[in-house]
Parts: structure tokens; C-alpha cells; sequence
């Protein structure tokens, strides 16, 4: 793994600045993608907040504070790779979240919820230059509340996502 795609683990219980637990992650050419404008991008790493919690799960927005809410068990646990690709997902909601978006729109599916794809699709394109095959970006994108065809949709609407051009920055 790159130097800025590895985290601090020895990050406890609490908020964080997202810098302290990626110290490096300023040197990630997937920022790009998570947001075009160097202003934005800067201005997000920056105020980018994590809160290590002692609960089961993964990574999550919460969008009441708002910031990227992580399981204490999944930071410590959890692959640096699967960490790092989760956690741009979640700086991808954030800029979202600062933009209006709705994280949650309930009139579409999990994995038909166009912040999710364009989230996984920041993964699964850093996964992608990391070296990931097919098959381990499938597994990176399964979630136990996941059905194997909602994978399949999710992947398709990702292939989708990222076959356009991106935005201008």
C-alpha cells in the first residue's frame, strides 16, 4: 500500500481530525476524484472529521454533526486497503452532505442511490490503480445488507458512473 493510503490505528475512542487518522491521504490521486476544484478538496481533507466509536459496523455519515463515523473494531481490524477505500467513500458523502445532497434519499434502493455509486465509484477506481481484480472489488463492494444481485446492480451502475467523463474542475 502507498504511504497515503495507510492510516493511524492507533487513533482511540472520539473525534478526529481526518488528517490525524490518514496523515498522508493529501498525496491520494483519488482525492481527485472525490472533488475536482483544489479549493473544495482542500477545504474538505481539511474540515473532515472522524468519530472512532465502540460499536459494531463499518464506516458511516453521520449528518447531524456532520462527520465520518467509524467502528473502533473495523479501524483496528479492518485491511489498511478496505479502510482507505471505505473512508474516501465516506469523504466523497461528506462533500456531498456540504452540497445539499441527500445521503439518504429514500425514493431509491441502497445501491441505486446516486451518492452511493458515485462513493463506490471513487472506491472502486482507487481499487482499480491499487491493483485490485475484479473479484476483490466485488468483494470490497458487498455489505452483509447487500443481496448478490443488488451487488451486481451496484457494480453496473458503477461501470456506468465511471465510463462518463468527469466534471470539469
Amino acid at each position: 500500500m502507498p504511504e497515503y493510503a495507510r492510516l493511524c490505528r492507533g487513533v482511540g475512542l472520539g473525534k478526529h481530525r481526518y488528517l490525524e487518522v490518514f496523515p498522508r491521504v493529501r498525496e491520494s490521486p483519488a482525492l481527485l476524484r472525490v472533488a475536482r476544484d483544489p479549493e473544495v478538496r482542500a477545504k474538505l481533507v481539511e474540515a473532515a472529521r472522524v468519530r472512532v466509536l465502540p460499536v459494531p459496523g463499518f464506516a458511516w455519515i453521520n449528518t447531524r454533526i456532520p462527520c465520518i463515523e467509524l467502528s473502533w473494531l473495523y479501524l483496528k481490524t479492518g485491511t489498511h486497503r478496505d479502510l482507505y477505500l471505505d473512508m474516501l467513500h465516506e469523504l466523497t458523502h461528506l462533500r456531498q452532505l456540504s452540497e445539499g445532497a441527500d445521503l439518504w434519499d429514500a425514493r431509491f434502493a441502497y445501491v441505486d442511490r446516486p451518492t452511493e455509486i458515485e462513493g463506490y465509484a471513487v472506491a472502486v477506481e482507487e481499487g482499480r490503480r491499487l491493483g485490485m481484480t475484479e473479484a476483490e472489488l466485488r468483494r470490497h463492494l458487498h455489505n452483509p445488507w447487500m443481496s448478490a444481485g443488488d451487488v451486481e446492480r451496484l457494480t453496473a451502475h458503477v461501470a456506468a458512473f465511471l465510463a462518463r467523463p468527469a466534471p470539469p474542475a
